[in-house]
């Protein structure tokens, strides 16, 4: 990967490859999505806090999940691939990080969130992944219920749009975990962003070497 401080410039003519798939195990689908509750955006910013609480609800999940990664628009991009619009920006319009969504405890799925058909795509090692980020989260705020959303950034794909990425997946995440924040107190949930990369948490047969971590924020159910 490129050096942080590096100027990203767009490959053109188009070189995309195609976007990676996840090695799954199963599919678990997430419950319809509730309409977001009519609060004006300077109620949010007021109530906004970084905070934790309990568990987190399948229907919870789903509900932030749907509308923090909405298709709102679409066109035909400039990198051989469709622009996608959704609420929080991406370089690009590509929007090269997944949202691996991982539980502290035992009860619920760990699976990435695959936006086209609203579900998880369950991992295939969980008790690996549920280990690594139960000590990560109860190391850096304590937390000891909750729901982490891991970023997961394919930088294959990203690599073969920009020359020099490696900012753009920083500034990609810095986005989406403010939307995610914002998401998440309208919803009347809690949320804290990680100070953590979380490649760690990608290791055994889980994940490709073409994905790296991106950051994380922990959910409480509020």
């Amino acid at each position: 990967m490129s050096p942080i401080d590096d100027e990203p410039r767009p490959i053109l003519p188009p070189q995309a490859t195609t976007r990676a798939s996840f090695p799954e195990n199963g599919v678990v689908e997430l419950p319809k999505p509730r309409l977001l509750p009519d609060v004006g955006l300077p109620d949010v910013l007021a109530a906004r806090r970084s905070a934790i609480s309990g568990r987190v609800s399948r229907q919870q999940l789903g509900d932030l999940l749907f509308h923090l990664t909405r298709e709102r628009c679409r066109g035909p991009g400039r990198f051989g691939v469709p622009w996608v619009g959704r609420a929080s920006p991406s370089a690009g319009g590509l929007h090269v990080l997944s949202i691996l969504c991982i539980p502290v405890g035992e009860n619920d799925p760990v699976g990435v969130y695959d936006p086209s058909s609203h579900a998880l795509k369950l991992v295939q090692d969980p008790t690996l992944v549920r280990d690594a980020n139960s000590d990560s989260v109860n190391s850096l705020c304590s937390a000891t219920a909750g729901t982490t959303l891991q970023f997961v950034a394919d930088i294959e794909f990203l690599e073969s749009c920009y020359e020099n990425s490696a900012s753009l997946i920083w500034r990609d995440s810095g986005a989406l975990a403010m939307t995610i924040c914002m998401v998440a107190t309208s919803l009347g949930m809690t949320s804290v962003v990680l100070g953590r990369v979380g490649s760690s948490l990608l290791g055994g047969k889980n994940f490709t070497d073409r994905f790296v971590g991106a950051g994380a924020v922990h959910l409480g159910g509020g």
